[in-house]
């Protein structure tokens, strides 16, 4: 027996609504919800549209009905959303380890618990249902482990009272973040998505570079950058952005696996670019205790150099094979596109001033969705009716439900590695290990968190790294923010990671070439990427932090060694590279990268003879002879 598609889209808008009411409910009432009744209907209605949405083996169509047992399962979900809104004063009073936990209690937290196991292979995939069940079997088998990992053990009560009735498990902090931070932003974006922003995106990017050297792989990183501003997603930017910009970079000369590289790895920086960032950003921030808006503000020069690194390898790979300018690009309709829309971009430039004048993140959501309906009847074509409006509350719940059941997940699992008190027995190990070298430390950290990222979404990644390093890094001596921005940069960089890229094999899907040679090409056009993090945790100017003139200092000399190296990775500069100078120049660029001084003075010799010579070869020597020219391989 199966649900009507029909019914299910009923079902799934009306659950979909319920969520959203009680999201913005605290800004009308003027008061905040109990805690667990918020973040008890923001799992329960989440994880009800995951049923709704993906099936056993995958993602349903629109047009397919939802069988009898994902309908009951989804409806479980919001009974135990019912149940735990129900119990938002007992809860709010009660004093865990000491007040009772009802037969209810462990009912609906064993039920919820199992949920949200199988939502979370749904939406995440497999190894994080796993991990997670590894870690609630470790729960009750640590008294009969060996050596350090053994532990005291817990009851079954106990069990249920942390993960269910405190803020240490399913209702900690990485659903409190998705629930009072990320969900505004998720929604915000599909508001601007459906009011034509994703298409605007793509219209700039052409506009400013249609023309260019590499123009469509330079259009694909600047769409993708902006999109990411929506989405906060790599996979799901790679879908929507890649559709347009993959074929037409194989159109223009690019190869279909350096084409799809350069998608998935310009997409996944959508996640480190402000202003809005991915979901484990707002984690970070609600970890540390500082505002979403001094993150953001932290990552504008990484995410800077970032894209700036990407842009520039284009443009020396484009150099050195002869890709030029292209008729194949939109580029009138682009300009015709850009001033239809253009008006879009106006309520991203509201949401960025709520940001930075503090404003909360609840009220900053509602003003940007009073702001995008409102401009977006300045067109026809970007106009939002009520079907509209209602479509994008939809696909708002249902981009939150990707968000929130990992987050949920991920809880448990924190809350297992507190409760047992494994996570500092780790952190101590790690120290151990690294004998306190910072260096180690911290490419031990880099290596974790990458392992970590296999499979798993960002938000998973970034959390359970953070309580497992982030303490260590801390003991290092390295303040919470960089300690933590590095984490949730790796955590970030796991998308194009062998040998789980996500990013890089969604877009491998895309353009029709390999898998692992996409997501090895991706690995290396991301490599300066990997660096810049080390940079900033040794010098907190590319962070924005410190004085004027000893910031401008530090990200000049950064910009500089990062475009470098991605020159020698491109392979030209003034003219093709030849292999001994590429060589010399990605030894002498993180010495720039790198900031202090006496490094900066070694790398700025270095790649001054380089450019020097190439300078000397293809500009004041003359014309090179046709013999010995390179040619276009």
């Amino acid at each position: 027996m199966t649900l009507s598609a029909s019914n299910a889209r009923l079902l799934l808008g009306v659950i979909a609504l319920a969520l959203t009411a009680v999201e913005f409910t605290p800004l009308f009432l003027g008061r905040s919800l109990y805690e667990i009744t918020f973040l008890g209907v923001h799992v329960g209605a989440t994880t009800a549209i995951a049923f709704l949405i993906i099936g056993w083996k995958g993602r349903r169509k629109a047009e397919d009905g939802v069988p009898l047992i994902d309908v009951v399962l989804a409806l479980l979900a919001v009974a135990c959303a019912v149940y735990f809104a129900m119990q938002g004063f007992r809860v709010s009073e009660r004093i865990e380890g000491v007040d009772p936990v009802l037969p209810l209690d462990h009912v609906f937290g064993v039920i919820l618990i199992l949920l949200l196991l199988e939502a979370s292979r749904r939406v995440a995939g497999i190894v994080l249902m796993i991990i997670a069940v590894i870690f609630i079997a470790y729960v009750f088998l640590g008294p009969y482990l060996p050596g350090g990992l053994a532990h005291r053990g817990m009851s079954f009560m106990r069990f249920i009272d942390l993960q269910v009735l405190s803020t240490q498990g399913i209702f900690g902090t990485p659903i409190s973040a998705s629930a009072h931070m990320v969900f505004y932003f998720v929604i915000v974006g599909a508001f601007l998505e459906r009011s034509g922003a994703g298409q605007l995106f793509v219209n700039l990017a052409y506009c400013v570079t249609g023309r260019a050297w590499g123009g469509a792989a330079k259009a694909s990183i600047v769409s993708s950058g902006l999109f990411g501003t929506v989405s906060g997603s790599a996979v799901a930017n790679v879908l929507v952005d890649g559709i347009i910009t993959i074929p037409l970079m194989k159109r223009t000369g690019f190869k279909g696996a350096f084409a799809g590289a350069i998608e998935a790895t310009a997409s996944t920086g959508g996640q480190l670019a402000p202003p809005v960032m991915g979901a484990a950003a707002f984690i970070l921030a609600d970890i540390i205790g500082i505002s979403y808006a001094s993150v953001a503000y932290a990552a504008i020069v990484p995410a800077i150099l970032y894209y700036a690194s990407l842009y520039m390898l284009v443009d020396s790979y484009s150099r050195r094979m002869g890709l030029g300018p292209s008729a194949a690009l939109p580029v009138a309709e682009a300009f015709a596109g850009f001033r239809e829309r253009w008006h879009v971009l106006l309520p991203l430039a509201l949401m960025i001033y709520l940001l930075t004048a503090q404003y909360s993140l609840m009220r900053v959501g509602a003003l940007s969705l009073v702001a995008i309906v409102i401009l977006s009847w300045a067109r026809a074509s970007t106009r939002m009716n009520l079907i509209a409006i209602y479509e994008a509350i939809v696909n708002g719940a249902r981009g939150a439900a990707e968000v929130a059941i990992p987050s949920a997940v991920a809880g448990i699992i924190v809350g297992v590695l507190v409760q047992t008190g494994m996570a500092l027995h780790l952190e101590r190990w790690l120290l151990d290990l690294a004998g306190n070298s910072l260096m180690i430390s911290l490419i031990g950290a880099m290596i974790l968190t990458l392992i970590f990222g296999m499979g798993m979404p960002t938000s998973a990644a970034y959390l359970v790294a953070a309580v497992l390093v982030g303490p260590a890094l801390q003991g290092l001596g390295i303040p919470a923010l960089p300690a933590h921005l590095f984490i949730f940069y790796f955590a970030v960089l796991s998308m194009v990671t062998p040998p789980v890229a996500l990013a890089a094999y969604a877009a491998a899907g895309i353009s029709g070439a390999n898998l692992w040679t996409t997501g090895l090409v991706a690995f290396l056009i991301a490599i300066p990427g990997f660096l810049i993090p080390f940079a900033f945790v040794f010098d907190q100017g590319l962070l924005l932090q410190g004085a004027p003139l000893h910031i401008a200092q530090v990200v000049t000399t950064a910009t500089i060694g990062v475009l470098a190296f991605s020159a020698a990775s491109g392979g030209y500069a003034f003219g093709p590279l030849a292999w001994p100078a590429r060589i010399a120049l990605f030894c002498f660029s993180p010495l720039l990268i790198d900031p202090d001084t006496t490094t900066d003075l070694i790398g700025g010799a270095g790649m001054a003879l380089v450019f020097g010579y190439q300078i000397w070869r293809y500009k004041l020597r003359g014309p090179v002879n046709v013999s010995t020219a390179p040619t276009r391989t």
